[in-house]
């Protein structure tokens, strides 16, 4: 049975926004991080974890807002946290590009609220 397309009832009507900067650090319910590397209008590249390799993945409005929440965590710290992990278990060339630019970049940005 398909869903009454004018059920107000639930929130999936509304349009996911992408409230996130690039550097944003987010966090996952397994708490795992990832940093936003590249926004775009209705998409954003995450370096994360995935498949036990560091990754730079590009997720939808929906999935981000499905998926990742804000986290309390420090740029720097997250950066290179990622870094260890990458030399760790290995890490794909874009996503080491996307994190020695953020490293580069060299200050923190604006965290704003995912959700906000």
């Amino acid at each position: 049975m398909a869903k009454d397309p004018t059920d107000y009832s639930t929130v999936d009507f509304i349009a996911p926004a992408l409230h996130v900067t690039c550097g944003q650090v987010l966090m996952d319910r397994q708490r795992h991080i990832a940093i936003v590397a590249k926004k775009g209008r209705s998409d954003v590249h995450l370096v994360r974890v995935k498949s036990g390799v560091l990754k730079l993945t590009k997720l939808s409005a929906k999935e981000l807002v499905e998926e990742w929440s804000d986290a309390d965590y420090p740029f720097d710290r997250a950066v290179a946290k990622l870094q260890e992990l990458g030399r760790q278990h290995g890490i794909t060339d874009a996503a080491r590009l996307a994190l020695e630019r953020l490293a580069k970049s060299g200050c923190e940005p604006t965290q704003h609220r995912l959700f906000g």
